[in-house]
Parts: C-alpha cells; structure tokens; sequence
C-alpha cells in the first residue's frame, strides 16, 4: 500500500503544503524545501524540483492565484 504522505507530495498542493510545515516548525525556507525534495526522491527515485528557485516560482504562482480569488470573493453571489 502506498503511504498517504506519498500520495500527498505528488499534487503540488501537497508538496506546498509539507514544504510550509517545515517551514512552521522552524527549518529555513531552503531547508524545508530541500527536506521535502530529498522526502519524494525517497519515495520516487527523483526529485520533483530541480531546485529551490523552480520550486519558489511554482509556490509563489499558486499562491498569487490564491490571493487573486480571495480578492474578487463576493458574498453577494
């Protein structure tokens, strides 16, 4: 059976999501990303990202997303 935690860093979301638990729990931006990285590459023989700088863009991108649909959210509708 395949561990939840490996289904989960397959989705970006996911893989966002374990990368900003690190970062709550006090690793640096880097660290975190890296620990995530070397988490999948254990569980899938590669990495996900080829670097912190890819992986910054991809987060930074989902989350201006985020940010854009919390902006133009009315309860009106």
């Amino acid at each position: 059976m395949i561990p939840q935690r490996a289904i989960d860093l397959l989705d970006k979301d996911g893989f966002i999501k374990a990368y900003f638990e690190g970062v709550r729990a006090g690793k640096r931006c880097a660290a975190a990303f890296n620990s995530v990285n070397e988490e999948y590459k254990r569980f899938f023989g590669k990495y996900k990202y080829a670097s912190y700088r890819s992986f910054s863009e991809v987060r930074d991108y989902e989350q201006k997303k985020i940010r854009k649909r919390a902006k133009n959210f009315r309860w009106d509708k």
